[in-house]
């Protein structure tokens, strides 16, 4: 039976919370495995919590090495988010490895998670997040964090009681890639229409503050994350560093440093504009509202 790279962690009991002290030890508590999907099922099935595989060891984008699944979040708590109705995709029934019922499940509110196993794995973290994010065109109502390349996924709920299906079948790279082509293809159309509508200077800064908040700087690849911030210094010029800094996330003194190398016309050819900004903000489900 074929094996797959991936990388299992511990089981828990529950969610971790922020400023949880456990969190350093578990991020650095994921260990690489050679598995069979049904071993991989298993693991989900006694809590294990499961990435993609770093070296060192310790979870971080800049220690990605490879990833061999992609994983899907549906948390709609209706049933658009039960095992039974996501196997009535097509693409679901044909390619998914693994669907279960996440920790935080219950009946009256289900959410579930489905979980790809590639026939090949994503050596680069940035090619990884583009298949993550294509997958998540695809599916409009999975949750759309759902492509940091070394995100954690938590395994069923303990104590097995959460609802696990088994299916041994896998997502072909090939696949993937094709999806990332139209993907990218249809998104840059969408992007370039956003663009035209949302023009420089007809943006309030309350609306701008309004999309920010759809945007998440840790849910996104750097190259968008950077991209924000040429957008708000383009269309707010070094008023907008404070808001930059507010969503921005990022080191102390990070974001400054970024800001003061902007050009103060803007940036070099293919100049961002807060057209950027806003597709982006739409593209997490933000609408503007109407004037």
């Amino acid at each position: 039976m074929d094996t797959y790279q991936i990388a299992i962690g511990p089981a828990l009991t529950g969610k971790l919370l922020p400023g949880d002290p456990y969190w350093r030890e578990f991020n650095g508590a994921f260990k690489a495995q050679q598995l069979t999907s049904d071993m991989v099922a298993s693991a989900i099935y006694d809590a294990h919590a499961f990435t993609t595989i770093c070296e060192p060891a310790w979870r971080k984008a800049e220690n990605y090495k490879l990833g061999q699944h992609l994983a899907l979040d549906f948390d709609t708590e209706d049933v658009r988010s039960t095992i039974p109705q996501l196997l009535k995709d097509a693409f679901v029934a044909r390619y998914a490895s693994i669907l279960y019922t996440t920790p935080s499940h219950s009946p009256d509110k289900p959410r579930a998670r489905v979980v790809f196993l590639l026939d090949t794995p994503i050596m680069q973290a940035h090619n990884y997040t583009r298949a993550a994010a294509a997958l998540l065109w695809l599916f409009g109502t999975a949750d759309r964090q759902c492509k940091d390349p070394v995100r954690f996924f938590y395994g069923g709920k303990p104590g097995g009681a959460s609802e696990v299906e088994w299916r041994p079948q896998v997502l072909p790279l090939s696949v993937v890639r094709d999806i990332i082509a139209r993907y990218e293809t249809t998104g840059k159309r969408e992007r370039q229409r956003v663009q035209r509508t949302f023009q420089a200077g007809n943006a309030s800064e309350q609306e701008i503050a309004d999309a920010l908040k759809a945007i998440p700087p840790w849910g996104i690849d750097y190259d968008e994350w950077l991209a924000v911030l040429m957008a708000l210094h383009s269309e707010l010029g070094d008023g907008g560093l404070t808001l930059a800094e507010a969503w921005a996330d990022g080191q102390p003194g990070e974001v400054e440093r970024k800001w003061r190398g902007f050009r103060p016309v803007g940036n070099a050819s293919g100049r961002v504009g807060i057209g950027t900004l806003f597709a982006l903000a739409k593209a997490h489900g933000w609408e503007r509202k109407m004037q």
